[in-house]
């Protein structure tokens, strides 16, 4: 990797929680690596008088905090870079809030460079700020590392919920156990989304025994999505602890995506996340999506159970390929250069308005 040589650079980030993916995989695990590769790399520190920084990293903040940074990196001419994971505008949208649109607008036109998980969030922020359609630059987010989550000693709550899990299979010891894990976005994405999946789900039942674990933050959603489910189904509370433990505890991820402005330009996060903990896939496709069609299912889901019931050893060989694809394009030092490119360019437009 090439470094950019004795530049400083900082992240700033509302609050800096693993417990957030778009936290661990866009600001925390990105910022070890580039130290790693020899960057000096810092969060941008809570006090008055900031040090000059050659860029800032303002990652998914919109309040009063990245209004701060975003005029102390002008006072010191640091160059600025806003990383969105999300389609900002349509989430804004959904909740009929003008004012938070407006400010997302300003803070993406201020930011010398903006960084997107994916070509189609670019893409979909350009139809909202036409103005940045220069600036936008592609960084994947970094892939969640199952088996070093996997290691770690468990505090007795989450052991006792896994005893819980484990007591469920068994007693369902014949099904096929998938797995659905997320958030929830009211009226575009997550536990209120699962109604068509379910049913696909309670259709191979006919077939052969299904189960479902629900892995969220949300169990008053999860009770009354899961009212009129026949299957029988599990409800497991996220925990960064825990995570990786509980889903290599099934065999299949389910990963249904609504076709609308705030899923279509996701990243590949949750199918990969799967992958990596050795899961089979199935899910709706979006354009992220379709790099992996050779190695997970995509819009055929009784061909899909299917196959992960009743042929779960050929799929193995397809399955240890799509990791070493993930390991190759989105493994940490790749994505870990991608990030140097990028501070590089900030740091050259930095050098250049001098």
């Amino acid at each position: 990797m090439t470094d950019v040589g004795g530049g400083r650079f900082a992240f700033y980030a509302k609050r800096y929680s693993p417990r957030k993916a778009s936290i661990r995989l866009r600001v925390l695990e990105p910022m070890a690596a580039l130290r790693d590769a020899g960057l000096r790399i810092a969060r941008y520190p809570r006090v008055r008088r900031a040090p000059a920084f050659d860029a800032v990293v303002i990652s998914k903040a919109f309040g009063r905090g990245a209004m701060k940074v975003v005029r102390a990196a002008a006072a010191a001419r640091s160059s600025l870079i806003f990383d969105i994971c999300d389609n900002r505008f349509a989430n804004n949208r959904c909740q009929r809030s003008a004012r938070h649109g407006m400010r997302t607008n300003h803070l993406l036109c201020r930011a010398d460079l903006v960084t997107v998980p994916t070509e189609r969030m670019g893409q979909l922020l350009i139809q909202s700020v036409p103005d940045i359609s220069d600036r936008v630059r592609v960084v994947p987010d970094m892939l969640d590392d199952m088996s070093a989550k996997g290691a770690r000693r468990l505090p007795l709550l989450d052991r006792w919920r896994l005893g819980q899990l484990e007591r469920f299979h068994a007693r369902h010891a014949d099904a096929l156990h998938c797995v659905w894990f997320g958030n929830n976005m009211p009226g575009v994405a997550g536990l209120c989304q699962l109604r068509d999946s379910v049913a696909e789900l309670e259709r191979f039942a006919a077939r052969h025994p299904v189960t479902l674990t629900i892995i969220s933050n949300k169990p008053a959603l999860y009770r009354k999505a899961s009212a009129d489910w026949s299957i029988p189904h599990h409800y497991l509370p996220w925990s960064l602890a825990s995570f990786s433990r509980a889903l290599r505890a099934h065999r299949v991820a389910i990963i249904p995506v609504p076709r609308n402005d705030y899923t279509l330009g996701k990243s590949i996060n949750r199918p990969a996340t799967a992958m990596m903990a050795g899961l089979g896939v199935i899910a709706d496709s979006i354009d992220s999506y379709e790099e992996l069609r050779p190695y997970i299912v995509l819009d055929d889901w009784q061909g899909g159970l299917a196959r992960y019931a009743f042929g779960w050893e050929g799929e193995q060989e397809r399955l240890a390929a799509g990791r070493a694809h993930l390991d190759r394009h989105y493994g940490r030092d790749r994505i870990a250069e991608r990030w140097t490119e990028v501070l590089r360019e900030a740091e050259a437009r930095r050098i250049a308005q001098a």
